[in-house]
């Protein structure tokens, strides 16, 4: 515990927003939107900017704004399409994530947000979370994309790459996290066992199976067949024929 409180730096970036014309909104996602922060709580914060494109310099006083908010460990730029992630991290321990969009971008305020600044109204009304649902065609990627992880896992395995197997396996977790999230209507479900955790609902039934206990062939044979199990409610259509074809190079663990 650092006792440093993160909710100094909503505080600090507010009132920089306030203070500084093209900035036109502050929204705070993260456990700090949803009300449930607390002192190791980041900071996941978005800022509206002014015709970004015409002024991209904006990045570079966004960022050195944030880094006058308390003695900086590391900073990091990251481009997201028509907009940047901001990442400074403290010498305290704090963590502040600012995403840095053209204010046009919001129309509504986004589930489990809040606006702390809001100059034009943008952020006035809630959005629904159905637009941040998964489509059936996402549905089944998320599902294609989970079971040929599993048959990456069984070859990585198979070759003896164990370290390989267990990222082929953590992948195809994430995609079930994923799939159970949107199974119980979650807000976000791309973001898989973040959204389930933070959203207090029952786990997937013998979710703990699917880590192995060691990086032994057997282990992930184990795993991954307890995994497959939790994968099959999803799988329909063409989709039990890639199913059944990854199961036969499971199988070859077993031998």
């Amino acid at each position: 515990m650092t006792g440093a409180d993160p909710r100094a730096l909503v505080t600090a970036l507010s009132d920089w927003a306030r203070g500084t014309d093209w900035v036109d909104w502050v929204e705070i996602g993260g456990s700090l939107g949803r009300g449930a922060g607390d002192e190791l709580s980041d900071v996941d914060a978005g800022i509206g900017v002014h015709a970004l494109a015409d002024h991209p310099d904006r990045i570079d006083e966004a960022r050195d704004a944030i880094a006058e908010f308390a003695p900086v460990a590391a900073t990091l730029t990251q481009p997201m399409g028509d907009a940047t992630h901001l990442v400074c991290v403290y010498e305290d321990g704090r963590q502040l994530s600012l995403v840095v969009f053209d204010e046009d971008v919001r129309t509504g305020l986004p589930p489990q947000a809040v606006a702390t600044v809001d100059k034009s109204g943008r952020l006035s009304r809630e959005l629904g979370q159905t637009r941040w649902d998964a489509d059936e065609a996402t549905v089944r990627e998320w599902t294609f994309l989970a079971w040929i992880a599993v048959g990456d896992a069984a070859r990585h395995s198979l070759r003896d790459h164990p370290w390989r197997a267990l990222k082929a396996l953590t992948d195809a977790r994430d995609h079930l996290w994923q799939l159970w999230a949107h199974a119980h209507d979650l807000p976000f479900p791309m973001f898989g066992a973040v959204t389930v955790e933070n959203a207090a609902v029952d786990l997937p039934p013998g979710i703990e199976a699917t880590h192995p206990n060691d990086l032994s062939p057997k282990a992930i044979h184990t795993a991954l067949t307890a995994l497959s199990r939790l994968l099959c409610p999803y799988t329909e259509g063409e989709l039990t024929n890639l199913a059944a074809t990854v199961q036969r190079r499971l199988d070859l663990l077993d031998r």
